[in-house]
């Protein structure tokens, strides 16, 4: 099963406890809903995607009855299956990974690569050999300082970097 969050906005003002996001959940490449979360810490919201209205509306069933439930609850049984993770300590036995969480950390890397992004138009980013941190500044560094450049990389490998430092 492929999952993609598409089409994500964020509302940094409004984020309180959560992210405060709205975004469109695709499975296997077509839209399925659209997931939220007011920023308030609750839980996110899913709602069924106008693509199913539109298509239970030809077929006269209605629109829950159709295909929407019945992909959410297959996303659902998909995270059920999955093992546990060791997120924190506070769970010795590992956490059921759900589609809230997993929305949560699509956002999250969302930002980051959005941050990157800008801080890659505007200053060099480099990281010396001992890959403690990213530092930044206006000019490139020397040769002589032996550092890893993030803006002379696949943006995939530095954005890598730069979760693993920030």
């Amino acid at each position: 099963m492929k999952l993609e969050l598409k089409n994500i906005k964020h509302s940094a003002w409004a984020s309180e406890e959560t992210h405060c996001y709205q975004a469109s959940l695709y499975v296997d490449g077509k839209p399925v809903a659209i997931v939220s979360n007011d920023g308030h810490g609750g839980p996110d919201r899913d709602y069924r995607h106008p693509t199913f209205k539109k298509e239970s509306e030809a077929s006269g069933v209605q629109p829950y009855a159709f295909g929407y439930r019945a992909k959410m609850a297959e996303v659902h049984e998909y995270f059920a299956s999955l093992p546990k993770t060791n997120a924190c300590d506070i769970f010795p036995d590992g956490m059921e990974q759900t589609l809230e969480f997993w929305c949560c950390d699509q956002v999250n890397d969302w930002l980051s690569a959005r941050e990157l992004k800008k801080k890659l138009k505007k200053e060099f980013l480099f990281q010396f050999a001992d890959g403690v941190g990213v530092f930044a500044h206006k000019d490139r560094p020397s040769r002589a300082h032996k550092a890893t450049i993030l803006n002379d990389m696949p943006f995939a490998d530095a954005l890598a970097i730069w979760k693993e430092t920030a």
